[in-house]
């Protein structure tokens, strides 16, 4: 074969390799539209429309299909897992979505972290508060202790800790910690000093329960704790409620049906890695899922239980977040006739969901991460009467 030739069919391959690699990944374009990418935990933009909703011509279309053709074009799937996989396995990082930064972080044996900027500073202790501070906070807490207290209802704090808290050996080694006391510590120590709120500190049943099992896993979700903390937390709660001479059912470990499952979380890019933990379901669940019971106020969300089966009609509100709701709330309906839970998010609202609801108990549940509803806490009790 002559030299002309041989130029010849390498143009042609070059020609022809060109055409597939601009006109596959068109071809293959995603046209569901809104799909959701499983690699990526997230939804795909959705198409461009060049009307908008009020009939008038979309402003925003170029921006609008630049966003749809990024999400949407042919073989993305396959160069997110690539890309996502080479950084984990080859250079052991988690690689986050476009230009965003990722709050997964490995530890310093591979272990999954998560940490958003704010709980970097905790972690840190660069967010701690003045004493003004912690005492105007526990000011706050003591005043809606006395105001419910005032309508004979029982009031308590439950604070729930972070996997940072409770596994710091597993947490990045190159973030350095300044001095031994975070904020939570303070909030606690000084409301445990300085008021009469029903503390309920999952600390340490956390911290010794690591002996028998994981409370945090290696690789399960690291922005929650596993089915087992949930469950030495559930029962650290009911401990307290049963307190003076009460009897609330407490369910047993022999009340669930227990099995070992993977629960290791799957990341960005598809990356994920065997864990094996506990998976509790209550084998003979009372407690009914009843939303259509009440009317929530209007845009805050609610979930409510009735068990009839329950020996008292006490109304138990949870003011909380998902350490609660995806993991124990079903566990504490189990006990009471009514149970009721609203997102902490709202708690400027908390009088109005006490008026709503009526309840019997209170329960005020926040995860350590969660510090940024401590000011919500103080300018709603400056609002209390009394």
């Amino acid at each position: 074969m002559d030299l002309n030739n041989k130029l010849k069919i390498q143009n042609l391959i070059f020609a022809v390799s060109f055409i597939m690699i601009i006109t596959v990944p068109l071809i293959t374009v995603n046209r569901e539209d809104g799909a959701i990418s499983y690699d990526e935990n997230r939804y795909l933009a959705g198409r461009p429309s060049i009307v908008d909703g009020d009939g008038q011509i979309n402003k925003a279309f170029a921006t609008d299909f630049e966003n749809w053709i990024n999400d949407n074009i042919g073989l993305r799937p396959l160069f997110v897992k690539t890309n996502a996989r080479l950084q984990y396995h080859v250079f052991r990082n988690l690689s986050a979505a476009g230009a965003g930064s990722s709050d997964y972080y490995l530890g310093p044996d591979g272990e999954f972290n998560y940490a958003e900027k704010e709980m970097l500073k905790d972690y840190q202790h660069k967010n701690l508060y003045s004493q003004e501070q912690l005492d105007e906070l526990s000011s706050a807490y003591e005043k809606i202790r006395e105001t419910l207290d005032q309508r004979g209802i029982r009031y308590y704090y439950m604070q729930c800790r972070d996997k940072h808290s409770i596994y710091p050996e597993q947490f990045m080694s190159s973030v350095r910690q300044y001095g031994t006391e975070s904020l939570v510590d303070q909030v606690l120590k000084n409301l445990k000093a300085n008021t009469w709120v029903n503390v309920i500190d999952t600390t340490e049943a956390l911290t010794e329960g690591k002996v028998g099992g994981d409370t945090f896993g290696k690789y399960t979700d690291p922005s929650h704790w596993t089915e087992r903390g949930g469950y030495l937390a559930y029962r650290e709660l009911m401990d307290e409620l049963n307190a003076s001479d009460r009897n609330f059912r407490v369910l047993e470990s022999e009340d669930y049906e227990i099995t070992i499952t993977d629960q290791g979380t799957t990341l960005f890019g598809g990356i994920h890695e065997e864990d094996m933990q506990e998976k509790f379901s209550i084998r003979d669940p009372k407690a009914v899922e009843k939303d259509e019971a009440m009317m929530p106020l209007e845009g805050t969300g609610h979930r409510i239980f009735i068990c009839d089966e329950a020996d008292n009609d006490e109304v138990v509100l949870i003011i909380g977040d998902s350490y609660v709701e995806n993991y124990i709330l079903d566990d504490i309906a189990e006990s009471f006739g009514k149970t009721i839970f609203v997102w902490g998010d709202y708690s400027s609202r908390f009088m109005d969901f006490v008026e709503l609801y009526q309840p019997t108990i209170v329960i005020n549940e926040n995860a350590e991460r969660c510090s940024y509803r401590f000011p919500m806490i103080v300018d709603m009790a400056t609002g209390l009467n009394g």
